[in-house]
């Protein structure tokens, strides 16, 4: 493909057709900032901090050209993507892919290239990715390969590095069996380090290399591709292949005698006939310019109004993208001012199970719903429809039923297939009724949606009330701010109903604020929960729990202390690297501690939580699931985690005397914790009857106000001190 453009340049260069420069009304920035690979010759590498490589000196001619300059940033694969993806690079060489499609905009492919597979000359020969099942295969993240092998049901065991460079070395030092690179830079890289991997078969995946742009710079990519066209049109794009000619085409390095005397004869061949021809090739220069002209004017407008396209619509679903569907209902609001003859209503629509089929089924499954709901949509009369991404539309119609289009959906979507049936939770917001700009009816129809899904109901209309209040604003903006006073710790001590002694505790966060006051924590807990930022509470408990719990081991006063894990801290954070950090900086035990989890955010990720449960329980620290039976209470994952200990919930504890039904799920709890060899807390004793009764039950520890009130640090120790050397008998046990 790279030679047959070759070709056809040399042929316009030779009969006189150069291409205008095609003049965008778009004004470049001085400079576009490039990022690349930091190994990746002869594209781009750095070699003595000096940047090299083929797509270095073509973005600077491409920028020249189009009255700017180009600046570029090399760094690690993985992280050049990501900074593409932030804003934080204009522009990036990569591989065309549909995957990567949906987040940048691609110019024209300038060159093509192929993939491979590499090993050592041991290795069994493996010729296909069909192969690599169950082999361990190194490549670049982030790279086309990688995208490739990800989403493959039976993927081989991936080995992910910065760049090609180490992707190679992986391979070399034991780490990996095979590597799957795309060929021009990995056989660079090998002749330049004179390796010995072999390539394995024929080479496979061969895609064209282009310039990606950050997809909200649409303006940006339009100009890119007019500078490239004009760069190719005007020979300078031929002159720099001819210069990189023996790095991009090596498999020809060896032959250039050859190719210098096939030249020469096809040279006097082309004069021999041009004596013969030149008059006829007079006659037809101006009809194959006028041709060629047009030809590139066609191909011009083409690539307009696709890079048009890629900006304002979705690859996937053919719906518009969020800035397009923004402005195109401002637009209508402008020019349908008073009076309203007909009241428009912003839908937002969610897939409610799509994460629970990716974890099933797949992603191309979810895709595939997502894609057919999208072909629902489009069919819809007088609609305007949006995808948001992860399963959420918007759509811009006359007001009406929602409850019936959902209906409606549904019924077309089991009718289309019955295995893509899926459930809808939506919120809405009218217009004018609720705002007269897109952006304010947006942001009200997604607190609807919110609404709906905390109150679980199918769908709602925004109302005012909906807002968070001022004070739950003011708690987030404190936190977001970083400028958090009056957190501290209060101490529940539990009772051990075997020994008689108090030989554990739970910390309990309380916040006194200079300005608000005392906040319950009923009230600032579950708002940092649901917006990410309960990480700064649960350390803060951590700390306090381990500092506490070492301190009183050192007087001699072991009790372990329990902290309280949301599940965000279990999904989001490296919860295990964080507690170890703690007892390394207190010198303390894995015993010191143990974690509180909710079922509730047990079953929110039970891959991720599995696999954090596993990293603690390997450094000694054992977990306890909270709140039991309150949840979405699950026999297995009592077997698939390590978890050690159940802690009954308050709720049936509190009136067990009285309620024979609460009193039998207390006992059953307690004889089915036992048969699996679990510990059982109590929490929310209330009286001694209720202690008693627990003792007599076989339940293990006992936590409420009968023992002990949460206490502020000064007074749990003085606590423990009081009570070290006293063995409860619990008949007598009375609150102190």
């Amino acid at each position: 493909m790279a030679r047959s453009c070759q070709q056809l340049l040399v042929c316009l260069c030779f009969l006189g057709v150069c291409l205008p420069r095609s003049v965008s009304a778009y004004e470049p920035p001085a400079q576009i900032l490039f990022g690349g690979d930091l190994a990746y010759p002869p594209l781009e590498w750095l070699e003595k901090n000096q940047i090299k490589g083929f797509n270095i000196e073509l973005a600077r001619e491409v920028a020249r050209i189009g009255g700017s300059k180009a600046v570029h940033q090399l760094g690690n694969w993985p992280d050049t993507v990501h900074a593409l993806e932030q804003g934080r690079l204009d522009v990036v060489p990569m591989y065309y892919s549909l995957e990567r499609s949906r987040k940048f905009i691609f110019t024209q492919a300038y060159l093509y290239s192929s993939h491979a597979i590499y090993a050592l000359p041991s290795a069994m020969r493996v010729s296909s990715i069909d192969g690599l099942v169950d082999k361990t295969v190194a490549l670049e993240e982030e790279s086309f390969a990688h995208q490739q092998l990800r989403h493959l049901v039976n993927k081989p065991n991936l080995v992910l590095t910065s760049n090609t460079l180490t992707a190679i070395e992986a391979v070399l030092q034991g780490k990996a069996d095979y590597a799957v690179l795309a060929s021009l830079a990995a056989e660079s890289l090998l002749r330049q380090h004179e390796w010995k991997l072999e390539r394995m078969g024929p080479p496979f995946w061969s895609r064209g290399y282009a310039f990606a742009v950050n997809k909200n710079k649409p303006e940006l990519a339009e100009w890119l591709q007019d500078s490239l066209s004009a760069t190719i049109a005007n020979g300078q794009y031929q002159t720099l292949y001819q210069k990189w000619h023996n790095e991009l085409e090596p498999a020809q390095r060896n032959n250039r005698w050859l190719s210098f005397f096939s030249t020469g004869f096809a040279l006097l061949l082309a004069l021999l006939a041009l004596g013969g021809s030149w008059y006829w090739s007079l006659k037809r220069k101006v009809e194959m310019r006028t041709h060629e002209l047009s030809e590139a004017l066609v191909q011009r407008e083409s690539a307009e109004q696709e890079l048009r396209r890629a900006a304002q619509f979705d690859a996937q679903t053919g719906l518009a993208k969020l800035p397009y569907f923004i402005d195109q209902l401002d637009d209508y609001f402008h020019s349908h001012q008073q009076p309203v003859k007909q009241e428009k209503e912003i839908l937002v629509l969610k897939l409610v199970d799509l994460d629970v089929i990716v974890r099933t089924f797949g992603f191309s499954r979810a895709e595939m719903i997502v894609s057919a709901l999208a072909s629902h949509l489009i069919k819809l009369e007088d609609a305007f429809c949006s995808y948001l991404g992860r399963g959420v539309f918007a759509l811009f119609l006359n007001k009406g039923n929602a409850l019936a289009l959902f209906e409606h959906l549904s019924s077309a979507m089991a009718e289309s297939d019955p295995g893509l049936s899926s459930q809808f939770v939506g919120g809405s917001a009218y217009w004018p009724q609720h705002g007269r700009s897109a952006g304010k009816l947006m942001r009200h129809a997604e607190t609807a949606l919110a609404m709906s899904e905390v109150r679980h109901r199918r769908w709602l209309a925004y109302e005012a009330a909906m807002e968070p209040s001022r004070v739950d604003l003011d708690i987030i903006s404190i936190f977001i701010d970083g400028n958090v006073q009056g957190i501290f710790p209060v101490f529940q001590p539990q009772l051990d109903l075997r020994s008689g002694k108090i030989t554990s505790a739970e910390v309990l966060v309380r916040w006194q604020h200079p300005r608000l006051g005392l906040v319950p924590p009923n009230v600032f807990i579950p708002l940092l929960e649901n917006s990410g930022l309960i990480e700064q509470v649960t350390e803060q408990m951590i700390d306090e729990a381990v500092r506490v719990a070492v301190l009183l081991r050192k007087r001699y006063l072991p009790c372990c202390i329990s902290i309280n894990i949301a599940a965000y801290d279990l999904i989001e954070t490296n919860l295990a690297e964080i507690v170890s950090q703690t007892l390394v900086r207190y010198q303390g035990l894995p015993s010191d501690i143990k974690l509180e989890l909710t079922e509730t955010s047990v079953a929110s990720d039970p891959q991720r939580v599995q696999q954090v449960l596993g990293e603690l329980s390997e450094r000694g620290i054992y977990a306890s699931v909270d709140d039991f039976g309150t949840g979405y209470s699950s026999l297995s994952y009592l077997s698939l985690f390590p978890i050690r200990e159940l802690k009954i919930d308050r709720s049936f504890v509190g009136d067990m005397l009285d309620n024979p039904r609460n009193h039998s799920i207390v006992r059953s709890t307690i004889l089915m914790a036992r048969e699996l060899g679990l510990v059982t807390v109590a929490e929310g004793v209330e009286d001694d009857q209720t202690l008693q009764m627990l003792k007599k039950d076989g339940c293990d520890i006992a936590q409420g106000y009968v023992i002990a009130r949460p206490l502020p640090e000064a007074e749990f120790i003085e606590f423990m001190c009081a009570h070290a050397a006293q063995t409860f008998d619990i008949s007598q046990f009375m609150k102190g």
